[in-house]
């Protein structure tokens, strides 16, 4: 949060889950040699389960909760951003695209979900451009046009989040 202050709670999910993550934490648990130090069970010994990544991530994280109960948050936190200092320099915030902007703004609000219709394709084949509407319930919302039906939308959804804005304006 500090490295990212205008970042949304969204925003910062979703770069939280970049560097915590089930492949991340194993390969710091292998890398500490957590892997090797696993008490486990016939079963799991005959399974492979050192190599598992959902073992090895649990594993981490164990220690951290254990090193957050014997040293505290400061220790916790220095080991955190020791072991994984290259996953959270390389974190970023990453702007979602109108369409998941519309769609979770139209949640936030209690409505329905936005409908995209393709009305109107034209032009040759090696360059096409489609008409989008996104409708919510029966209203149509926003227009937009674009060279694939993706950018279209893309700008319909732009349309429409102008539209919203303007309402609550």
């Amino acid at each position: 949060m500090a490295a990212f202050p205008a970042a949304s709670e969204g925003a910062l999910s979703r770069a939280r889950a970049q560097v915590v993550n089930q492949a991340t934490l194993a390969a710091h648990a292998r890398a500490l040699g957590i892997d090797e130090l696993l008490a486990l069970g016939k079963s799991e010994r005959k399974n492979q389960g050192r190599a598992k990544p959902s073992l090895l991530a649990d594993a981490f994280e164990a220690v951290l909760g254990a090193l957050y109960l014997d040293a505290g948050f400061a220790a916790a936190r220095a080991f955190v951003v020791r072991e994984l200092e290259a996953e959270l320099r390389g974190a970023r915030i990453e702007r979602r695209d109108a369409k998941t902007a519309l769609q979770e703004a139209l949640q936030a609000a209690g409505r329905e979900r936005p409908v995209y219709v393709t009305v109107a394709e034209s032009g040759p084949p090696h360059a096409r451009e489609f008409s989008v509407e996104v409708r919510v319930g029966d209203r149509a919302r926003g227009s937009g046009r674009g060279s694939s039906k993706r950018s279209a939308e893309q700008a319909a959804a732009r349309d429409a989040l102008a539209a919203l804005a303007g309402e609550a304006g």
